[in-house]
């Protein structure tokens, strides 16, 4: 083997290995990155869940108000006529 070749082997073999490392280090990379996304997109569902959930409270909420106020001024009259009743008495 010549010097030629015993260079350009060596530098062959230093560039594959170097190249092998870099791609084992994005890999790693990635794995966490994907990790990091799949937290991510966990967190996100969580979120979505919590706010379906909230509207569905509000929703309830904002009829049992409704149906109060509705209460609230069918009584109003009653109790007008009653007050009146007992002070007339």
């Amino acid at each position: 083997m010549s010097e030629i070749e015993r260079l350009l082997t060596s530098t062959l073999t230093a560039l594959e290995q170097e190249l092998r490392q870099t791609q084992e280090a994005q890999a790693k990379t990635l794995s966490g990155q994907d990790q990091t996304l799949s937290a991510h997109a966990q967190a996100l569902r969580h979120i979505q869940q919590q706010i379906a959930s909230l509207s569905a409270q509000q929703r309830e909420s904002t009829q049992h108000l409704q149906r109060l106020s509705e209460l609230s001024t069918r009584l109003e009259p009653l109790l007008t006529r009653l007050s009146g009743m007992l002070g007339g008495e």
